[in-house]
């Protein structure tokens, strides 16, 4: 069969309408199916006029379709009508909205308008409305009054002006070893104890110190001396040389009760937090707590217990009670010691049982008076020994060999069952042991030694030494004296 042109109906010869294809053979090239046309062309839809034998025949039905299908296996029609519809659609609802806007502001420039003075005629511009006049309420900044207008009558102190007391009176201490002089190795708090520069503060916050340096709460420095230390009171005494100081004010810690309101002030983590305030209450007094030296020694405090936050370089710093008084000396070695886990448990030396200890610290560098034994021991319980296998009372873990005690032949292993008569298995018994000694005076010890052949019990008079604070222990002896069985890993006291 010829190729043919087929005539559209406004007279133009084309394929398919608007195309510009030719058909050819019955097929529309571009659409294929026959030899002569493109093998990869897909293939003309059946409805579009195919015959039975895949001729095409024209009709204006399928000329009409096809108009409106964009694409072949369209439905011209049903697609056309639906674009309408949306069309129609669309328009009528943005006439209603539009509408729906013009009747809105004709609204409110009608409202704008009423009651507003006509314009003359001519005149170019509409003058604004005048604002009503409102009566404006009183909106004032009040400041805190700046005299002591809220102290009781009982004179008891805000916490505000607890802080405004005593800052100035609590300093910073910058402990240098010797291994490095530029940079502070630890630090911690001290309490001006007088104008002219004795500064209290934890034995513990100087320790190793090569050198030392006392920050004021102005900022200023200065170099510190150190006048004396007490160990076993964790108490230190230094000295600046400065004038006209702040110095603080020193309350009865004996007047303190349960439930009390105090206040700590310190340095803890350094001295970017200076002059940080905490506040709490007397949570317990006269509680006697133990604590592990670095040589291995237990040495036991009586203390005041708080929930004010106290942490590592707050030692030194005041605890203060509600008139503004220092009551108390806080350390964080008291804390940390088995308590460390716990919140809201502080702990801190009474000023009472502190001020004797300064007094000698500044006399005399040392505390006087105080009698040493030369040991460091374990105390065993009836009820423990009953475990153990022990004899009750001081198994001996350590003695000074400058002593009195190691030259009347007491060694490591050995066990003090009696001090002048009287039975000691706990510190309260030793301490009352020796209650109104001095230095220079002699006890009885009865002593009990354990060997690979049996036990022995024998009496030895003991002149007593004098407690200098020192914590020592390189003169000490675990030497034994034939006894079995000495444990090594109990913390132990010294006396």
């Amino acid at each position: 069969m010829a190729d043919q042109n087929y005539r559209r109906p406004d007279g133009k010869e084309d394929g398919r309408p608007g195309s510009g294809q030719t058909y050819h053979g019955g097929r529309a090239a571009g659409w294929g199916g026959n030899p002569g046309g493109d093998p990869n062309a897909r293939q003309a839809p059946p409805q579009y006029g195919m015959n039975e034998n895949g001729a095409y025949r024209y009709s204006y039905e399928d000329y009409n379709r096809i108009s409106y299908a964009p694409y072949p296996g369209g439905d011209g029609k049903k697609g056309g009508n639906g674009v309408k519809i949306f069309a129609a659609i669309i328009t009528v609802l943005f006439i209603a909205v539009l509408m729906l806007l013009i009747g809105l502001l004709s609204v409110g420039r009608a409202e704008r308008t009423a009651g507003s003075p006509a314009l003359e005629e001519g005149s170019a511009l509409q003058e604004e409305p005048s604002r009503p006049e409102r009566d404006v309420p009183s909106l004032t900044i009040t400041s805190h009054a700046e005299e002591d207008t809220f102290i009781s009558s009982d004179g008891k102190l805000t916490t505000p002006q607890i802080y405004e007391k005593v800052r100035p009176s609590v300093v910073g201490i910058l402990n240098y070893a010797a291994e490095n002089p530029l940079t502070a190795a630890s630090s911690g708090s001290g309490i001006i104890l007088s104008s002219d520069g004795y500064i209290l503060t934890n034995a513990h916050v100087i320790e190793g110190a090569a050198n030392l340096i006392v920050v004021l709460d102005n900022s200023e420095e200065y170099a510190a001396q150190v006048i004396g230390a007490d160990t076993s009171t964790d108490l230190a005494v230094l000295k600046v040389e400065a004038e006209n100081l702040t110095a603080s004010e020193l309350g009865d810690s004996d007047q303190l009760q349960v439930g009390e309101k105090v206040v700590a002030i310190g340095n803890p983590a350094g001295l970017n937090l200076a002059g940080s305030t905490t506040q709490g209450c007397v949570s317990g007094l006269e509680r006697t707590i133990s604590v592990s030296l670095e040589s291995g020694e237990t040495i036991s405090m009586e203390v005041i217990q708080t929930d004010a936050a106290i942490n590592p370089g707050n030692s030194g710093g005041p605890l203060i009670n509600e008139y503004g008084q220092v009551i108390g000396i806080n350390s964080s070695r008291l804390t940390a010691s088995n308590y460390s886990t716990y919140n809201g448990i502080g702990f801190a030396i009474p000023v009472n049982s502190a001020l004797p200890v300064v007094e000698d610290l500044i006399q005399y560098g040392y505390v006087t008076g105080r009698v040493k034994l030369g040991i460091t021991y374990y105390a065993i319980s009836e009820v423990v020994a009953a475990m153990s296998g022990y004899t009750p009372g001081l198994l001996v873990y350590s003695v000074d060999t400058t002593m009195d005690i190691y030259r009347k032949g007491i060694r490591a292993g050995d066990v003090i069952t009696e001090i002048d008569g009287l039975p000691v298995t706990t510190r309260d018994a030793v301490k009352e042991a020796l209650e109104g000694k001095s230095p220079g005076d002699s006890i009885l010890l009865t002593c009990t030694r354990t060997t690979a052949s049996g036990s022995s019990t024998f009496s030895v008079e003991v002149e007593l030494g004098e407690d200098t604070g020192s914590s020592d222990t390189g003169a000490y002896s675990t030497e034994t004296g034939g006894a079995v069985g000495v444990p090594t890993a109990l913390p132990h006291s010294g006396m």
